[in-house]
This record gives C-alpha cells, structure tokens and sequence, in this order.
C-alpha cells in the first residue's frame, strides 16, 4: 500500500472515529437528566433560545448554551419551540425538554367554579386564578354553572365566563323544557332564582328536593318564602346574623315582608339545586328548619313547625354546651 493510500485510510479512520465520538457525545448530553423536580415552565412567542436557555436555569434546569444547541442540532434540524405554559418532569432530560417544546403539548390548568358561590366569590377567585387573562366584565348572579373547567394559559376570563353561562342555559332548558302544566314559575329566570335559593338553603340532594316542594307550594297558596338566604345575601350578612329588625326592613331581599321571589338569583346554584326544580317532589310541606346536623325537619303546619324549630334551639343549646367542655 503506497502512502497517498495510507494517508487517505488514515483520515477516514479519523473522521469516522470524529464522528463516532461526536454521534456518542452528542447522544449523551441530549440524553444525560438534567431535571431533578416537576417544574412548571412559560415559554413566551418572542423568546429567543438564549433566553429559553436562561429561564431553564433561573429555575434550577441547568444548561449550557453550546450543548442546548448541539443537541437541537443533533436531534431536530427544524427545532421550533412553541409559545405555552409545559409541564417539565422530574427526569428530564434536554432532548426530552426540546421534544416537549416543539411538540406544543402544554399544560392544562383547571379553574373550579363552587356551588353556592356569589359573584364577589368568583371575582376573586377568577382574579387570583393563575394563566387566565382579560378583563372581568360585569358578574351576573346565577348565570355561570358550578363545575371546573379546563383552560391553558393565557386563556380569557370572559371566554371562560361564556362557558360557563352555555352549560348553565343547557341545565336551565331542560328543566323548562320539562316543567309540568301547572308550573307556578313564570320563566327561566325564576327557575334560576329558586335554584339559587335551594342552593343556599342546603346542599343535600333529598332535602333540596323536599325545600323546592315547600317554596313551590308557598308560591302556590301566595305565601312569603320567609328565607334567611335571601335577606342575608340582601344585607350582605352571614345568616346567623339577622335581627329581629332586619326582618321588617324594605330591602328588596326581604322575602320576610316581600312576596314572591327576590329580584335576582342570590348565588350560582349546581346542578343538584336546579334539578330540585326538575319534576318537583309532590308534598304538603310549607315549612323547615334546620335539624342541627346537616338535615332539615319538615312540616305542613305552623304548629309542628314550632315544634320543630324548639328542637333545633334546645339541639343549639345542647351542641354549645358540649364545645365549652
């Protein structure tokens, strides 16, 4: 073998073992974990990979510039990351991130929407609730359904709010849709309202029903609902709160000295408390009273009502009694 030869066998030799060590190299840095905690990582349209780069690091994702852009290289040519909220694994590694980036999966945050809440709840709540974005407009009680809702980041609060009202009119219009002949309520509003009520005045599903039967069977026979809820929520207190002259006030909340219902919903009521409403429970109740232990005691006359409202006293009484010892 001449040298000319030799020389050219060399330097195959040569750059076939350069290109092995690089291809090995390169494989380990893409490879090597470099995530030691799930992180969560906001990746803006205008950011350069210089700064994706430094973020990574900010957040204790250590990476060097060079073998961020060798392995990008390395493993995809045409590496675009996209703009988005990720959620990083612990064990990670960076091909692992830059897959991630140029795949566009990113994270799926929730916001939950609680039955029973008011509007000034969920203004606060929309506010302090992390990715979404816009302005809140004007908050309607009653309107928005409770539930959690999924959104990514950067989402706008009133296209959050429109979903929330669509499914809310869904639940609505099936129970109008429903509604017996001799229905009592005027329209889809009413419903809402009573709902709304329903929703206050409790939260267990069998004793919703029986309260929707009693504030039905009030309207009926022209009755006042006589509600706590609605004077509370009109005076902007807690329920426990309402004094004897609070009940002779004019406020528009007042279903004490006010008949029918309140002018507007008093919370966001769920599901439970609209379909309270969906094909009422027939009874003679006109009255309840708490039972003292999540429940309430039912009765058709004013009499057993007093009866029954003497048991939640002396079950207060009693209950006060055993937290003081």
């Amino acid at each position: 073998m001449n040298f000319r030869y030799k020389v050219l066998l060399y330097i195959f030799l040569f750059l076939t073992a350069a290109i092995i060590s690089s291809y090995w190299y390169i494989n380990k840095i893409s490879n090597i974990v470099i995530v030691e905690k799930d992180s969560l990582f906001l990746l803006k349209r205008t950011d350069s990979q210089k700064e994706i780069i430094k973020q990574l690091n900010f957040k204790k994702i250590k990476i060097q510039y060079y073998k961020w852009r060798l392995a990008s290289l390395f493993n995809n040519k045409n590496f675009i990351p996209k703009a988005g909220e990720y959620f990083i694994p612990k064990g990670s590694s960076i091909k692992d991130i830059q897959q991630l980036f140029q795949s566009g999966n990113t994270y799926t945050r929730y916001f939950t929407l609680i039955d029973g809440w008011t509007a000034i709840d969920l203004r606060k709540a929309m506010i302090s609730a992390s990715g979404l974005s816009g302005e809140i407009s004007l908050l309607k009680e009653g309107i928005y359904k409770p539930d959690t809702y999924n959104y990514k980041w950067g989402y706008s609060r009133q296209n959050l709010l429109t979903r929330m009202k669509l499914v809310q009119d869904e639940l609505l219009s099936k129970v109008w849709k429903n509604r017996p002949k001799d229905f009592i309520l005027k329209n889809k509003n009413e419903i809402l309202i009573l709902a709304s009520i329903i929703q206050q005045e409790s939260s267990n599903v069998n004793d919703s029903q029986l309260i929707a039967s009693v504030f039905i069977n009030r309207l009926k026979k022209k009755m006042r609902l006589q509600s706590d809820v609605t004077l509370a929520y009109g005076m902007k207190i807690n329920g426990t709160k309402i004094t004897k002259k609070m009940l002779k006030s004019d406020n528009p909340f007042n279903t004490y000295l006010i008949k029918g219902l309140p002018p507007t919903p008093i919370s966001y009521p769920g599901k439970s408390a609209i379909n309270a409403l969906n094909g009422i429970k027939k009874s003679e109740y006109l009255y309840f009273v708490s039972n003292g232990i999540g429940g309430h005691r039912f009765s058709s006359t004013y009499e057993l009502h007093k009866k029954n409202v003497k048991l939640w006293k002396e079950f207060k009484i009693k209950d006060s009694t055993i937290e003081k010892k």
